[in-house]
C-alpha cells in the first residue's frame, strides 16, 4: 500500500507528463515497458486498469535471475516460480509475443517448462526464443518446440536437441546460440543445412554434450553456413572439425563473415593453431577477430614462419584481440604474421593472463613493439585483465 501511494503522490506532481505517457498509443507504452525488467514493469499495473492491460500484453517477455530472486516467496523451488510468475503472464496475455526469454541460474528442467512451450507454440508471432538451464541435467526439447517456425532468433544453454524426422529447420532462423547443446554433429549439420539465412552462429561444447562420433570437417560446415557473418566457436569443436583433411583454404570461401570468436584455444596445439589460421586465411572478407586462448607455460617446439604464409594478406582485417596470452611462442608468432599481413589493421588488443609475471610482460610487450606491421596505423593495447 505505502508504494501504492508514493506512486500517486508522483502522479499529482508530474499529472501532465503521466497524461502525455497514458495518452500515448498501447503499442508504445507497451513497447516502453519492455526495458524495464518484467518484476518493474507488472509495478505498473497499480495505476489504473489501464496499465494493467499494457503490463500483461507486452510484446518482450523476459524471465531472469533477478526476476526469480526477487520473488516474495524466495524458499520456493523455481519450479514452483515458474508456476506462480511465469504461467499467470502467459495466460493473461491477449496480444502478440515476439520475445521470450527464461534463462536462471537454478533453473532445471522440468515439465512446467515444456507446458511454456507448448502454450508459445500456439503463438505464430514468436520471433527470439531463449531457454538457459542453470542446473541439474540437461532439458530434452519435445516436439512442441519444433514448432516454433517464425523464430528468427534462438539461444539454447544445457538443452537436448533431438528434433523428429520431419523437422526441416527454422527457415526465418538469422541467429543460433548453442551452448553445451547435447546433438550429434549429422543433426547439427542437417539443422543449420535448413536455416538458410543464418548469418550469425556460436556453437559452445563440451565432450559431453558433443553426442557420438564428431568426424565431420570445416569444408562440411561452411556449406551449410553460405550467408555467414558472425562465427563464435569454442576449442571442443573446432578440434572435432580439424580431424577431416585440412586444406590451406576452404574451396568456397565464406565470403561474408566479417567476425570470428574462437575460444579455449590452445596455441601450444598444432591443430588448435593451424585451426585458427584456417579459419581465418578462409575468409577473405573478416574484419574483426577475437582469440580467447588458454594460458599455458608449456615449451613449444611449434613455430610460424611468415615465409610459409607468402600467400596471404588479410585485406580487410581491422581489429585484433588476444584474451588470456601468456608468454609462449606460438602465440608471439601468431600476432607477428597478423601484423606483418594485415594492411588495414587499426587495433591490437591484448589482455595477457594474470599469472604472467611482471618480467615476462615487459619482455612481451619488447618484443611486440619490434615487429614489423603492415599497416601504419595499427595501434597496440597491452594490458592485464580487470580485478
Amino acid at each position: 500500500m505505502e508504494e501504492k501511494a508514493v506512486i500517486r503522490r508522483c502522479m499529482e506532481v508530474e499529472g501532465s507528463s503521466l497524461d502525455m505517457i497514458n495518452n500515448l498509443p498501447p503499442n508504445i507504452i507497451q513497447a516502453m515497458l519492455t526495458f524495464l525488467p518484467v518484476r518493474d514493469a507488472f509495478k505498473t499495473s497499480i495505476l489504473s486498469q489501464d496499465w494493467r492491460y499494457h503490463c500483461v500484453n507486452m510484446p518482450k517477455l523476459k524471465f531472469d535471475d533477478e526476476l526469480f530472486q526477487k520473488f516474495p516467496y524466495n524458499h520456493l523451488s523455481n519450479r514452483c516460480k515458474l508456476l506462480h510468475i511465469v504461467c499467470p503472464i502467459l495466460l493473461l496475455h491477449h496480444r502478440p509475443i515476439l520475445e521470450f526469454s527464461l534463462s536462471a541460474s537454478q533453473l532445471s528442467s522440468c515439465c512446467e517448462i515444456d507446458q511454456i512451450i507448448l502454450h508459445l507454440s500456439r503463438n505464430p508471432t514468436l520471433k527470439s526464443f531463449t531457454l538457459c538451464i542453470g542446473s541439474g541435467k540437461d532439458h530434452k526439447l519435445l516436439s512442441s518446440f519444433f514448432m516454433l517456425q517464425q523464430l528468427t532468433h534462438l539461444n539454447l544453454q544445457n538443452c537436448t536437441f533431438q528434433p523428429p524426422s520431419k523437422f526441416y529447420g527454422f527457415g526465418m532462423l538469422t541467429s543460433l546460440y548453442f551452448h553445451n547443446v547435447g546433438v550429434t554433429v549429422k543433426v547439427l549439420l542437417r539443422f543449420i543445412f535448413n536455416c538458410p539465412l543464418l548469418k550469425s552462429f556460436t556453437l559452445i561444447e563440451d565432450e559431453k554434450h558433443a553426442i557420438g562420433s564428431w568426424n565431420s570437417d570445416f569444408v562440411e560446415l561452411f556449406e551449410c553456413l553460405p550467408l555467414i557473418e558472425h562465427l563464435h566457436m569454442s576449442s571442443y569443436p573446432v578440434k572435432c572439425f580439424a580431424t577431416g583433411a585440412m586444406q590451406q583454404k576452404l574451396p568456397s570461401a565464406p565470403v561474408h563473415l566479417r567476425v570470428l570468436v574462437l575460444s579455449g584455444l590452445r596455441f601450444g596445439k598444432e591443430v588448435e593453431l593451424r585451426s585458427a589460421l584456417f579459419f581465418i586465411t578462409s575468409s577473405p572478407n573478416i574484419q574483426k577477430v577475437i582469440m580467447e586462448v588458454c594460458y599455458s607455460t608449456e615449451v613449444s617446439s611449434i613455430s610460424l614462419e611468415a615465409e610459409d604464409y607468402s600467400y596471404i594478406s588479410f585485406d580487410h582485417l581491422r581489429e585484433l584481440e588476444i584474451r588470456n596470452m601468456s608468454n609462449i611462442r606460438p602465440e608471439m608468432d601468431f600476432v607477428k604474421l597478423i601484423l606483418g599481413k594485415s594492411p588495414m589493421l587499426k587495433n591490437v588488443g591484448i589482455i595477457i593472463d594474470s599469472r604472467v609475471s611482471i618480467n615476462e610482460e615487459v619482455k612481451m610487450l619488447r618484443e611486440l613493439l619490434l615487429y614489423q606491421r603492415a599497416s601504419t596505423n595499427a595501434k597496440i593495447v597491452f594490458g592485464r585483465p580487470r580485478p
